[in-house]
Order: C-alpha cells, then structure tokens, then sequence
C-alpha cells in the first residue's frame, strides 16, 4: 500500500500560549490537532492545543 502525501512540510510555526504569550510548541503546515491539552510551563494554565489546515 503507497500512501501520497498531499503536502510537504514546507514552514514552521510557533503555538503559542494565549494567556501569557510562550512558546509551547512548534508546528509545521501538515500538522492537525483536536483535543490535545498543555500545561503552560510559564504561567501554569492549561491550553487546548487545535490546528486546523
């Protein structure tokens, strides 16, 4: 089974913490997220992290 891919990861993107403004993770143009919760190191709340491309 050959999978295709339909895009390459061509740019990379901070996601950044909507409370204090940190760094919490990068992502590039392909990635896809839903439901996945971070604990911000800096100030302590955590965020849902949804990327949608």
């Amino acid at each position: 089974m050959i999978m295709k891919i339909k895009e390459i990861p061509f740019e990379r993107k901070w996601y950044s913490c909507p409370h204090c403004g940190a760094h919490l993770l990068i992502y590039d143009n392909t990635a896809q997220s839903n439901n996945v919760f971070l604990k911000c190191k800096k100030c302590g709340n955590e965020v849902e992290i949804k990327i949608k491309n």
